[in-house]
């Protein structure tokens, strides 16, 4: 069987390396048109001495005066340094805790660059479906783990053999529509020209290709593109495209990451151009985004993605319907950093009721929860001779985090003038219905309400994803009208805590699994909810809020 280029490569620089005594641990090829990168990883000591020979190998690696660059890299083992035996741990004042939160501050956020440090699969989120021959509109709230599973399905498919391009469409938030289409197509187009040459570059699909790869380049360096001529673009690029993967049997994965970032009025337009170049061929749009801030279809005249029919939708919200669900995967998150660092299990820093408060608190939002987790452990080793953190660390933690949702909720709606204001004055109506006029920080909302004032309850929604209120029941039965039913929310803890909880107000809490609706320093006795039919019997005791409230809000 005849060596391709790469596996040619990847031997010379081996053996040349091995050769001056160099252990080469991993190399790793990035082909982009008209350059290739070796990515060589040694031991940290010998990097200076591998570095001495990489022009040497450039020189040699270099075909056809194609840029070759040879990048020494130290290597860090995925498995880390073997284990040793830790001694217990008994004070939040241990090494270990500080590393933690360190480490849950430097990699809560997940990137292109800086994948998970952990990667658990969500309840709600299938590594399997997403990464099928298939259109997928990803969903969730921020933080819910959408670039998590994006970067997680580009690996697995990278590794599958299939191409990638990752598109962060928040780099392009000022840019109009026409060009967010640009700029995924020439995405698109890396992805394909930075495969291995299956065709000969004479090969007329191969000439297609490049062509109209530098149409695109070249349209790109305009100030300005109209629709109309991006509309043009689309048959060719299609035509192009489907042809060279026909021939190729290659196919091809494109990411789009926070979608949302694009204004909602030219959501439609984008996925429908990006759709008709898609068509026929293979190549699958994984599109995330937050979904009360998207508008992926309209049908008149039929423009975007179609959900049943072009696309299937990924919701990954853990919400509060199911805490215990939700407590678990949250706990197996944090765990995993926990183990990463030394520490053998939660209960050795946290109270069982300081994770249980910690779901609550963060509305089952992955990252919310690991943020607010680090944030209570700061807060309790500043007590000397702390061992753990408790139910109040967490509640200053979750009122501490107030502000920063606020500010994150006006950088979500950024791209939508006015939509941030709209959703902090809802926020007001609900939080003094909840905490003045009701006394309760949970509610209904009928489904005749929700189905009659569609547009303000669509305010609700943006709370939702903005994780001031969490949908904690879709269908609470009305026990004295039948067919009646309503949706159950309760207020984020944020709202209502801080140094202590408000007082004298009736919430839900978290405890071992079950809800618990209790009065807080009140005299009313706690019910529980293990059961079903004790949570509903709660639940219909809340107040109903009546949608005509954010009449106002304009």
């Amino acid at each position: 069987m005849t060596m391709s280029s790469s596996d040619l490569g990847l031997k010379l620089v081996r053996n040349v390396l091995e050769a001056v005594g160099v252990r080469v641990e991993d190399i790793q090829v990035r082909e982009y048109p008209g350059e290739k990168n070796y990515l060589v990883f040694v031991p940290k000591e010998s990097v200076p001495e591998a570095a001495k020979h990489s022009s040497d190998l450039e020189s040699r690696l270099a075909v056809d005066g194609s840029e070759v660059y040879v990048i020494i890299r130290p290597y860090a083992d995925p498995k880390g340094p073997a284990k040793v035996k830790q001694p217990a741990l008994t004070s939040l004042a241990d090494k270990r805790v500080t590393e933690l939160v360190a480490l849950v501050s430097a990699r809560s956020r997940v990137s292109a660059a800086e994948p998970s440090l952990i990667y658990v699969p969500n309840a709600r989120g299938s590594l399997s479906a997403v990464t099928a021959a298939r259109h997928h509109l990803i969903f969730g709230r921020r933080g819910a783990g959408k670039t998590a599973l994006l970067v997680e399905a580009r690996r697995s498919v990278e590794t599958g053999g299939a191409a990638a391009a990752w598109v962060n469409i928040q780099t392009y938030r000022r840019e109009p529509g026409p060009r967010v289409v640009l700029y995924t197509l020439s995405k698109i187009f890396e992805g394909v020209l930075s495969g291995e040459d299956i065709l000969p570059p004479s090969h007329s699909a191969s000439i297609a290709i490049s062509n109209c790869y530098s149409l695109v380049q070249a349209m790109l360096t305009k100030e300005v593109n109209t629709e109309l001529e991006v509309t043009q673009l689309v048959p060719k690029a299609q035509g192009a495209l489907q042809r060279y993967l026909e021939l190729t049997n290659m196919t091809v994965y494109a990411f789009l990451d926070d979608f949302y970032y694009v204004p909602r009025a030219d959501q439609p337009a984008i996925l429908d151009m990006l759709h008709g170049v898609t068509r026929d061929s293979k190549i699958w749009l994984k599109i995330a985004s937050i979904k009360h801030l998207t508008r992926w279809w309209v049908s008149s005249p039929p423009t975007g993605l179609q959900t049943g029919q072009d696309a299937e939708v990924v919701d990954l919200d853990v919400t509060l319907q199911d805490p215990r669900q939700a407590g678990e995967f949250l706990e197996a998150v944090l765990d995993g950093y926990a183990k990463t660092v030394g520490i053998s299990s939660l209960s050795r820093i946290f109270s069982r009721g300081a994770l249980d408060r910690l779901v609550l608190a963060s509305g089952g939002v992955p990252r919310d929860y690991m943020v607010l987790a680090a944030s209570a452990v700061t807060r309790a080793q500043q007590r000397p001779g702390a061992r753990q953190a408790g139910v109040q660390e967490v509640n200053q933690a979750a009122g501490d985090a107030a502000a920063a949702k606020i500010n994150e909720l006006e950088e979500d709606m950024a791209s939508n003038p006015g939509s941030a204001d709209k959703t902090v004055e809802t926020l007001k109506i609900v939080r003094r219905f909840c905490l003045e006029d009701s006394g309760y920080t949970y509610f209904l909302v009928s489904f005749r309400d929700k189905e009659d004032h569609p547009l303000w309850y669509s305010l609700l929604t943006d709370l939702m994803d903005a994780r001031m209120v969490h949908l904690i029941d879709e269908g609470v039965s009305d026990p004295h009208s039948a067919g009646h039913r309503s949706e159950a929310f309760m207020l984020d803890l944020s709202q209502y805590s801080g140094a202590r909880l408000k007082q004298r107000i009736h919430v839900l809490d978290f405890v071992g699994g079950n809800y618990v609706a209790r009065q807080t320093r009140g005299s009313e006795k706690a019910r529980i909810g293990s059961t079903s039919r004790q949570l509903t019997a709660i639940l219909r005791s809340a107040p109903r809020l009546k949608l005509e409230a954010f009449s106002g809000v304009s």
